[in-house]
């Protein structure tokens, strides 16, 4: 696929390619969105690299998950990395938010990610009931969306709406435009693989231990309320020896329209530095 084809413009495409000659920077979304939440820090972050920002499989919009069977993380990794070989990219930059995140350090154990930002990472459970605390909303809320458009979708050009129903997992949902934010409902209602994931999940359990052999840095949101950093975000650093770990202040669970700039500062302070800055054409498509 040429970089023109992968280009993204349309609201319904899969990627987003701001082409160039930079090294890649991936971005890759949490459980239920698509490539279009990270649209408050493209261009912040365009000015060091060559963007790409993927609608993971199963998800609106993005490829059908490859594997028989149910969705499981490693599953989506290894679609991710045939995906994005395919089109010539052999490594990259990884950040990620929530399953994104999670997929990030998979990326990394398969040493596809030079180098990684995960914010507020998913995976981090310890018990059973953990697990059930987060995976619960997530059932409820994919059952309940379609009435949830049906009734209040008319309604969503009221501010104050779009932040009552983004509560749990922005503190500024207002600030989304209105049809990103109907997008990002009926996205969430047309997650093909959710349900087979969370039965996945459930079955294996939690990201595995991990050493940090390129640098990885661990961003929580301060206010976030779907995985809050003392129950979920402590055992995740434990389990990633040797990464680094930060604060998006003020920002809930998806931090991008919360805190733009401080997410792409974190993103480009460990993607900069400068071992990655001499060696021509690292992370570059081939």
């Amino acid at each position: 696929m040429s970089d023109s084809a992968m280009r993204a413009e349309p609201a319904d495409a899969a990627c987003y390619d701001s082409g160039g000659s930079a090294p890649v920077l991936l971005l890759l979304h949490g459980l239920c969105g698509t490539w279009h939440i990270w649209k408050p820090v493209l261009k912040l972050l365009e000015s060091r690299h060559r963007v790409i920002a993927l609608t993971l499989p199963g998800h609106q919009g993005g490829p059908d998950y490859a594997a028989e069977g149910d969705a499981t993380v490693a599953g989506i990794a290894e679609q991710l990395i045939a995906l994005l070989q395919a089109r010539g990219i052999r490594q990259a930059h990884v950040a990620g938010n929530s399953l994104g995140g999670w997929l990030s350090l998979e990326l990394a154990r398969r040493g596809f990610a030079l180098s990684v930002v995960a914010l507020s990472p998913a995976g981090g459970w310890t018990t059973a009931a953990d697990y059930r605390a987060v995976a619960r909303p997530f059932r409820i809320i994919y059952a309940l969306m379609p009435l949830i458009l049906f009734l209040l979708g008319p309604f969503l050009g009221f501010a104050g709406l779009r932040r009552f129903l983004g509560r749990s997992t922005m503190e500024h949902a207002d600030r989304v435009p209105t049809s990103e934010f109907r997008d990002s409902l009926r996205a969430l209602a047309n997650t093909r693989l959710l349900p087979g994931l969370l039965r996945a999940m459930g079955l294996h359990g939690p990201i595995a231990p991990m050493e940090a052999k390129v640098p990885i840095r661990i961003a929580w949101s301060e206010r976030d309320a779907v995985i809050p950093f003392d129950r979920y975000g402590q055992p995740m650093l434990a389990r990633i020896s040797g990464a680094g770990s930060t604060m998006v202040s003020g920002a809930g669970h998806v931090p991008m329209y919360d805190n733009p700039q401080q997410v792409a500062e974190q993103i480009l302070q460990i993607s900069c530095a400068p071992q990655f800055e001499s060696p021509a054409g690292a992370g570059m498509a081939a």
